[in-house]
Parts: structure tokens; C-alpha cells; sequence
């Protein structure tokens, strides 16, 4: 049940950016978190653990920055999310804020909903995929 709200996309921003941005939807669906850093082989990662009452995971969000100017983006509800919709609501407005800001270009009409997989136009792979 957990995979049909797990989404994995790619915006064409750095990384501070598109985590402030994940920030700020998250505040407007009433979601708090614990967000994270690191650097495991000089890529930048930062993650939050979004929860709806400061203590039940309902969802992780994790930002790598693979490339320069684009970030990876993967939000999965936790294993035991009790409302996997509310992820899904949190999604559509993180894809339409990502959208409205051009981090992720696309004329596809599939665009028009929040998709679970997306690669923009624009987007440059990872080095060795």
C-alpha cells in the first residue's frame, strides 16, 4: 500500500532551495519535522521526518543533490503511516509548488496530476547511469 504513495522526482534547483520549499508545504498541510544532513561521498543529503503531531513518522523526505543545480527528491510515507492520503495531499502540493516555481519543466499532459515517478526536461543523470 505504501508504494502507490511513494513519489520520486527530480527539480532543476539546488538543494537549499527546493528544501525550503519542502519546508514551507509542509507547514501549510499543518506537518512539522526533524530535518537531517550529510555528505556521504561529497553529495550533499538532507532529509526531514514529517510528522503530523510532533511525535508519529508519517511520512520521510529525502533531498540528494546529485548534480549541480538539480535535486532528487523521494518522499515515502513511514511503514506504519496511519493516513497515507495525508502523504498524497502533501505531495500535490510539494509537485504543484515545485511546478509553479519552473523546477519542474514539462509540456507533457501527464503533468497535470502529481505523478509518482518524474524526470524533467532539462534533467541531467547521475554520472554512471
Amino acid at each position: 500500500m505504501t508504494d502507490d504513495y511513494t513519489f520520486d522526482w527530480v527539480a532543476l534547483a539546488a538543494i537549499e532551495p527546493v528544501a525550503a520549499l519542502a519546508e514551507q508545504c509542509c507547514a501549510e498541510q499543518g506537518l512539522g519535522g526533524t530535518w537531517y544532513s550529510s555528505a556521504p561521498g561529497g553529495i550533499e543529503v538532507k532529509g526531514c521526518r514529517i510528522s503530523a503531531d510532533g511525535r508519529t513518522t508519517l511520512a520521510v523526505l529525502t533531498l540528494q543533490a546529485f548534480q549541480p543545480g538539480q535535486t532528487h527528491l523521494r518522499l515515502q510515507p513511514a511503514a506504519r503511516a496511519a493516513d497515507p492520503a495525508r502523504v498524497a495531499q502533501l505531495a500535490n502540493a510539494l509537485f504543484a509548488a515545485l511546478r509553479a516555481r519552473g523546477w519542474a519543466p514539462g509540456d507533457s499532459p501527464l503533468l497535470g496530476h502529481t505523478p509518482r515517478f518524474m524526470r524533467p526536461t532539462g534533467f541531467t543523470p547521475r554520472p554512471g547511469e
